[in-house]
């Protein structure tokens, strides 16, 4: 197999792929323009966090919560949340 048919494979795979969860996030999460300008306003706050890791780890959290406003009944986004709540429980009990 040549190079570039098994890059035009990847590639096609890619695509499909892409389009598949393109269509499937915008179904839970609404428009884009409207989950990005959510997310920008609650980071503006979180971005004053002077701790670099922790304003991260807050960043992701409302990048789910601005997601949750839209699709409050996505259970994975609130699972999301816990998790990253726990990363940042994690990264604090590994400094003390």
């Amino acid at each position: 197999m040549s190079a570039d048919r098994g890059h035009n494979g990847l590639l096609e795979q890619f695509d499909a792929a892409y389009g598949q969860v393109t269509a499937d996030r915008r179904d839970i999460y609404g428009a884009p323009e409207d989950t990005y300008r959510r997310i920008a306003t609650l980071r503006s706050v979180v971005d004053e966090c002077q701790d670099p890791q922790v304003r991260e780890i807050l960043g992701m959290v409302v990048t789910k919560v601005a997601r949750l406003v839209q699709t409050p009944e996505h259970l994975d986004s609130w699972v999301d949340v816990a998790g990253y709540a726990r990363c940042g429980v994690m990264l604090l009990n590994d400094r003390s």
